[in-house]
C-alpha cells in the first residue's frame, strides 16, 4: 500500500520504520528541518546501523495516499484537519492517539474514520532516530465506515514482529487506554518519577488507586479490573518515562487536556484528585510557557 503517516514524533517514526519494509511510506512533518535530516540521512530505528528508507514531505506537501494514519497529538488534530480535507473520501483514516478529546474534532471527516491505540513504548531520540522501548501491539476499531474494509486493512498492516489486531467497540478500546493514561502519565509527570514508582510508592499508589475510581467512575468502567490493568502497565513499563513526562522535559505542549480534562469534562459529579493533578499539569505548562506546535 501506499501509507501516509501524519507525525514526526515517535509514534510517527516507529510505525514508519516497521511499515516501511512491506509498503511505500510517506511520512507528513511539520517542520523542514526534520524533512531534510530524514531525507538525507534515513530513519534510524533503536540501535540498528542501517538506516530505513523513507520518502518525506511537509504537510502542506500532502498528496493521495491508499489510507492515512495520523499519529499527532491531540491538541495537534485541529491544525491537521484542513489538509485532510483535500483527501478523496475514499480513502481511509486511521487515528492513534491518547485521550478521545479528538472524537469531536474529527466528526467532520468525510472519509471512513478507524481509531486505535498502540500499546508500544517509543522514544525519539533525534529528527530521524527513533528509539522502540518497549513491544506491544496496535488495536484497531471502527469509527465511522465500512466494517468490511477493517479486515483487509489489518491484514495488510499486521506482522508478525509488529501485529495489528482487530477490535470490536471502539469505545471500550479508547476508555480502557484513556484509564491506563489518566493514572500513570499525570503521577510521573508531576512527581518525575518512572512507571514503576505508581506501584512502588505508597503515597503515589494512594494517588493512583483514587484516580482510577475517579476515571473508571466517568467512563461506567469497573474500577477493580481497571485498577489490576494500571497496575500491569506500569509494571511491564517500569522503567520507562511516561510520553507526559517526556513532553514536559522537552518543553512541548501535554495531552493532559484530552486525558485528565476529558475526564473532568464528563464527569457528572466532583472529581477532586483528577482536578489535582490536571491543574497541577497545566501549572507547569504555564511556568515554562509551552507552546502549541506539533512535531
Amino acid at each position: 500500500m501506499k501509507i501516509g503517516i501524519i507525525g514526526g514524533g515517535s509514534t510517527g517514526l516507529l510505525l514508519s520504520s516497521y511499515l516501511c519494509e512491506h509498503h511505500n511510506v510517506t511520512l507528513y512533518v511539520r517542520r523542514q528541518e526534520q524533512k531534510e535530516a530524514l531525507n538525507e540521512y534515513g530513519l534510524f530505528l533503536s540501535n540498528m546501523e542501517t538506516p530505513f528508507v523513507i520518502h518525506t514531505r511537509l504537510i502542506e506537501e500532502i498528496e493521495e495516499e491508499d489510507c492515512f494514519i495520523i499519529c499527532v497529538k491531540q491538541h495537534q488534530i485541529r491544525d491537521v484537519l484542513p489538509h485532510l480535507h483535500t483527501i478523496n473520501r475514499q480513502v481511509p483514516f486511521l487515528f492513534l492517539q491518547n485521550g478521545m478529546g479528538h472524537l469531536e474534532k474529527i466528526e467532520e471527516l468525510n472519509n471512513d474514520i478507524y481509531v486505535g491505540v498502540i500499546e508500544h513504548g517509543a522514544l525519539r531520540e533525534s529528527d530521524f532516530c527513533v528509539n522502540h522501548t518497549g513491544k506491544g501491539k496496535i488495536k484497531i476499531a471502527t469509527y465511522r465506515g465500512h466494517d468490511e474494509i477493517l479486515p483487509i486493512l489489518i491484514e495488510k498492516l499486521n506482522q508478525p514482529n509488529f501485529p495489528v489486531v482487530i477490535s470490536i467497540d471502539w469505545e471500550k478500546l479508547l476508555a480502557n487506554k484513556l484509564m491506563v493514561n489518566a493514572v500513570i502519565n499525570p503521577i510521573t509527570t508531576l512527581f518525575h518519577v518512572p512507571n514503576k514508582e505508581v506501584l512502588t510508592n505508597p503515597y503515589l499508589h494512594h494517588l493512583a488507586e483514587q484516580l482510577c475510581y475517579e476515571a473508571a467512575t466517568v467512563l461506567h468502567l469497573e474500577y477493580k479490573t481497571e485498577f489490576e490493568k494500571v497496575k500491569k502497565i506500569a509494571r511491564q513499563t517500569g522503567e520507562n518515562k511516561s510520553s507526559m513526562l517526556t513532553d514536559i522535559e522537552n518543553l512541548r505542549q501535554t495531552e493532559i487536556d484530552s486525558i485528565s480534562g476529558y475526564i473532568i469534562e464528563n464527569s457528572h459529579s466532583a472529581v477532586p484528585y483528577t482536578s489535582f493533578v490536571y491543574n497541577g499539569i497545566k501549572a507547569i505548562e504555564y511556568k515554562h510557557r509551552i507552546g502549541k506546535a506539533y512535531d
